[in-house]
């Protein structure tokens, strides 16, 4: 039985045991948690894991993912800090049968 791939797409540690996608502005030494502030590198000392990318491509291949995490951040919209995470790019990357899950609600599974 293969292992689960799950991501937290603008993920900042609340989930548990996921790898957090966040892009290159966490790298700055005034970059935050949004949540409990928090720097990156005292998120990573407390165990989480991050691939610090842009939102768009995302850094993953086709039909490789089975399950993504999007919390309070834009989708298919920019903001200050440039293009969103975008629905197309969550469909490309998750696995038939994988799912979106949405601010904590079911929003799409793949065919």
């Amino acid at each position: 039985m293969s292992k689960s791939f799950t991501i937290n797409l603008g993920g900042e540690g609340e989930i548990p045991g996921v790898i957090n996608q966040q892009g290159p502005w966490v790298l700055s030494p005034n970059w935050r948690c949004s949540r409990d502030g928090r720097t990156l590198q005292e998120l990573v000392a407390d165990g989480h894991v991050f691939i610090i990318s842009p939102n768009v491509p995302l850094p993953f291949p086709d039909d490789s993912v089975d399950l993504v995490y999007t919390n309070s951040v834009p989708i298919d919209m920019k903001s200050l800090l440039g293009t969103g995470v975008q629905s197309s790019e969550i469909c490309r990357i998750l696995k038939p049968g994988g799912e979106w899950l949405r601010d904590g609600v079911l929003e799409w599974t793949k065919p």
